[in-house]
């Protein structure tokens, strides 16, 4: 039998987001047009260096609003499917980065970060790589610890309960729940 737990993580409070994307969004349409303005003044100006200039810089400007707009919208997918977890960004409800994938029964702890051995893991000198893939700070986050390839790494993330029972059920041992 297949086990497979499909899920997606978002924020709880959008409300700041919200206001971010639009202001972005905003000041990215008049950064652009101001650089096309300084664009087509090319022409006619007499000093075209600095023209040149305005155009790269406010060019820039409007392609760090668009990132930075595009930086509002993050998602997680968490992808479970017969012990292995599969993590992946995504931006802006279109582009999908896949983090990290990873077989829970060679994890060495799964339990949540208010564990007393979190603080302990999380200043450990030999945890070379840390995966940060939660966006609600706070109740229901848990960390891992886990060979990325030859690399020791931490991932901190936020399972439902359907997820960690999946978990608990590949690796009893080692995976620390309140739920049974």
């Amino acid at each position: 039998m297949d086990h497979f737990h499909e899920e997606s993580v978002s924020k709880v409070n959008t409300g700041l987001n919200t206001l971010v994307y639009i202001l972005t969004s905003i000041t990215m349409v008049v950064f652009a047009i101001i650089a096309v303005s300084f664009l087509m003044s090319i022409m006619t100006s007499e000093n075209i260096i600095l023209s040149i200039i305005l155009i790269v810089v406010f060019g820039g400007l409007a392609y760090g609003s668009f990132v930075l707009r595009n930086n509002q919208r993050v998602e997680y997918d968490y992808t479970f499917t017969n012990g292995i977890l599969d993590v992946a960004k995504i931006t802006n409800n279109s582009k999908r980065k896949r983090v990290l994938s990873a077989d829970i029964r060679e994890f060495e702890i799964v339990a949540s970060t208010k564990d007393p051995g979190f603080e302990r893991m999380l200043n450990h000198k030999g945890i070379e790589k840390r995966h940060n893939v939660f966006l609600n700070r706070g109740y229901g986050l848990y960390y891992g610890i886990f060979d990325d390839n030859g690399v020791k790494s931490m991932i901190v993330f936020e399972p439902s309960e359907t997820m960690l029972k999946l978990f608990k059920k590949f690796n009893p041992r080692n995976v620390k729940t309140d739920i049974s």
